[in-house]
């Protein structure tokens, strides 16, 4: 080993102990100004109910709701619609994001969005949200219950909503974005929070390079691109095979197609770590479910690809980067994509970017799940179509997954609200 080498892995060894810690704390997101409420109200009046409506009418005694209304769309399809006191005109339509296929289907709190939600009834905002029918990858799924909500809440107000906005994060926030897209007329705004909103393929095909590379750089993590592990993949676990090959992690992220996000400086290996995990376990709780979404056709394909170096990252010099890559070139697994399930995924969506609302992305500059380069593409396809002008990206130096404080979002959708309003773009 050179001294150089050894120098590298002094430094690793002594930032790896605080990758767990970096992982954890990078859920946290930054306190930011609340929302503001438009002026105008409506009176509610009772909502008049068919005899043997399923539906579940609750009449708070305090808080920001005067009516909540639960029930299905369908077998295993929940929804909830939250009608507040004094009603500002405006509605939101919320969509959640990813959930193992295998979790529970169900309204469950997740990304803050109840402390949200509750915000949002304190400003006059009537909140509809779907369970979905399904968990996993359920982006058509979800794009069709979140667009059901219209009618039944329409059903709940006392007259036509004078402003409707969308809203998701993560999985949620791709089916927000395809909602936009679908339905200018019947949208008015959109808020897409660390959004898988570069596409279906972007997202999947990422996460299958990582894995194929990971074989070779990190063969001591089970798995493969189309073979779940048969172990939960932990953090310990990627931190203990990046330890044990440093360059190779340098390598990977160096990689074009394998892009790890991380933060500069003293936070670089931790975060780098924290990628390579984000990575490689939602690869391992999807799979399974977009295999079978494709009917067991392959989801993902390296045949032709070569692997070539894109961005320097760390100290490695980009020659000895580019050898290293190209021998992982040499030595990853192949697999070819089935075309039926590139059209799938194709189609379950790929975002066209013509952008004809306002739409306020938030997202994570390191996120290590969802890279920012969803935003970056998603910012092009706009510029193609040119519709930029209606795309206001919030970037957040933070390094995790969905680490958007309640706060955050509120600040957020009080930027949407008030471009929607006025027709005035905010500065940022």
């Amino acid at each position: 080993m050179s001294a150089s080498s050894r120098r590298i892995r002094r430094t690793v060894c002594r930032s790896i102990h605080l990758a767990t810690l970096a992982i954890t704390t990078t859920l946290l997101g930054a306190c930011a100004d609340a929302a503001t409420s438009p002026t105008a109200t409506h009176a509610l009046r009772p909502t008049d109910r068919r005899a043997g409506d399923a539906a579940v009418v609750t009449e708070p005694a305090s808080g920001p709701w005067a009516r909540i209304v639960e029930g299905e769309t369908g077998p295993g399809a929940e929804y909830a619609l939250h009608v507040p006191r004094t009603w500002n005109g405006a509605v939101v339509y919320y969509a959640h994001g990813f959930r193992d296929a295998t979790a529970p289907v169900g309204m469950a709190d997740q990304d803050s969005f109840y402390a949200v939600r509750e915000a949002l009834g304190a400003l006059g905002y009537a909140v509809a949200a779907s369970s979905y029918s399904r968990n996993g990858f359920a982006v058509k799924d979800g794009a069709q219950r979140t667009h059901q909500l219209r009618g039944l809440l329409n059903a709940e107000l006392p007259a036509p909503a004078t402003r409707s906005f969308l809203m998701g994060h993560s999985l949620g926030a791709a089916v927000a974005l395809d909602l936009a897209e679908r339905y200018p007329k019947q949208y008015d705004g959109a808020l897409l929070m660390c959004g898988m909103v570069g596409g279906t393929l972007l997202q999947t095909q990422y996460l299958g390079h990582v894995r194929a590379l990971a074989n070779v750089h990190f063969p001591s993590i089970p798995g493969g691109p189309l073979t779940p592990p048969d172990q939960p993949i932990t953090i310990p676990m990627v931190a203990g095979a990046a330890q044990a090959n440093i360059a190779g992690l340098f390598a990977m992220a160096s990689t074009r197609q394998t892009p790890l996000p991380y933060a500069p400086g003293a936070n670089m290996v931790p975060t780098l770590i924290g990628s390579l995990y984000a990575a490689l376990s939602f690869h391992q709780r999807g799979i399974a479910d977009v295999l079978d979404l494709t009917h067991g056709h392959t989801p993902f394909g390296n045949a032709g690809e070569t692997y070539t170096l894109g961005t320097p990252v760390g100290p490695i010099p980009a020659s000895a980067l580019a050898a290293m890559i190209a021998q992982s070139d040499a030595l990853a697994p192949r697999v070819t994509m089935a075309p039926s399930a590139e059209n799938y995924l194709s189609h379950n969506f790929t975002p066209t970017g013509e952008l004809r609302m306002p739409v306020v992305s938030v997202h994570n500059r390191f996120d290590p799940a969802v890279p920012y380069f969803h935003v970056d593409a998603l910012r092009a396809k706009a510029t193609a179509t040119g519709t930029a002008n209606m795309l206001l990206e919030r970037a957040p130096l933070g390094a995790g997954h969905c680490g958007i404080s309640a706060a955050q979002a509120l600040d957020g959708f009080a930027a949407l609200a008030s471009w929607v309003g006025t027709g005035v773009k905010p500065a940022s």
